[in-house]
């Protein structure tokens, strides 16, 4: 690799970051997702408080416009939900922006956060990033 090509994608990672809002967590889990009639699991692969990257089942065709359901079960009792929304995707990871959540899930998520980042100023300034 050239040093014109390495820094071209340190460019692009530089750039993506500063696009980015949210900080990610890095999360291995299995979610529940659910659009109309259809479920299936995803490997969770990170969490923000924005929305979630993850490893959908091999050769899984979905429309992308339509909004799904999600569950992520940390414990028998925690559980957050939440509606997404496919915001890109590839061969192997979706981008899911979160369009709707509920206070409780808010609540886990936020915890969830906490305990992976140690930085509460960090969530704090990006919760009110969300209004």
């Amino acid at each position: 690799m050239s040093i014109l090509n390495s820094m071209d994608t340190q460019n692009d990672k530089n750039i993506a970051q500063e696009r980015r809002q949210f900080t990610r967590v890095p999360f291995n889990a299995e979610i529940l997702m659910q659009s109309g009639n259809e479920e299936w699991t995803c490997n969770l692969l990170d969490i923000s408080l924005n929305g979630m990257l993850v490893e959908p089942p091999q050769d899984m065709n979905i429309n992308p416009n339509n909004p799904c359901a999600v569950a992520l079960f940390l414990s028998d009792d925690v559980i957050i939900n939440v509606r997404v929304r496919i915001r890109h995707t590839a061969t192997d990871r979706w981008g899911l922006q979160f369009i709707n959540i509920d206070v409780e899930s808010l609540q886990h998520l936020r915890h969830l956060l906490e305990l992976n980042l140690q930085d509460i100023d960090l969530i704090n300034r990006e919760l009110a990033q969300l209004g």
